[in-house]
């Protein structure tokens, strides 16, 4: 069974500025790919996709603006470090976070739900504890005043994920479109 979990997809603009602000490449240092660049709204974990598209089907939230707002790191135990571009936390896309949970919950499929709090942002590269040092301060200072609004949110989509060559690897399982604003879709 895939690994799955819903998320956002950018638009070619907001992809173009996020390539750009990513560390230089170098051993111990893995890029995201432009393809693989997303918003995860929730991950689900294993499970069938049929069931959760299902669930995600019946969700009614109106389209949204979001924005991209600061860079940050999360450290692992191991030294390693994700580098991300942050997402501003919205009403709305907090909405839509919690219309996904509801609607997983709701169909019955068994998931553990995620015990950290929601942290939106895009991930742009992992970096090694070998990697060379001062790769971390340099991001974080060359990209401190990154700030890009307002992407439209128009739909969402349910992803799965495998590992190919120790990468994750994600692919667009189902599209669903959000409510024109200010119109609720009948469930």
């Amino acid at each position: 069974m895939p690994k799955l979990f819903v998320a956002i997809d950018l638009p070619p603009t907001s992809i173009a500025d996020l390539l750009g602000m990513r560390p230089t490449p170098g051993p111990g240092i893995r890029l995201v790919a432009a393809d693989q660049m997303h918003l995860t709204v929730l991950f689900i974990g294993e499970a069938v996709i049929e069931r959760i598209a299902a669930a995600l089907g019946k969700i009614a939230v109106p389209a949204f603006q979001m924005a991209l707002y600061g860079v940050g790191q999360f450290p692992t135990g191991n030294g390693s470090v994700t580098f991300w571009a942050g997402v501003v936390t919205s009403p709305e896309l907090l909405r839509l976070h919690a219309a996904v949970g509801e609607a997983i919950a709701d169909s019955n499929v068994a998931v553990r739900p995620e015990t950290r709090p929601y942290t939106p942002h895009v991930t742009l590269a992992r970096c090694e504890a070998s990697a060379a040092l001062g790769v971390v301060d340099q991001f974080l200072t060359r990209n401190a005043a990154f700030a890009r609004s307002f992407i439209e949110v128009r739909a969402f989509a349910l992803f799965s994920s495998e590992f190919v060559d120790g990468v994750p690897i994600y692919r667009r399982e189902r599209s669903f479109p959000l409510c024109a604003k200010g119109i609720k879709r009948d469930r």
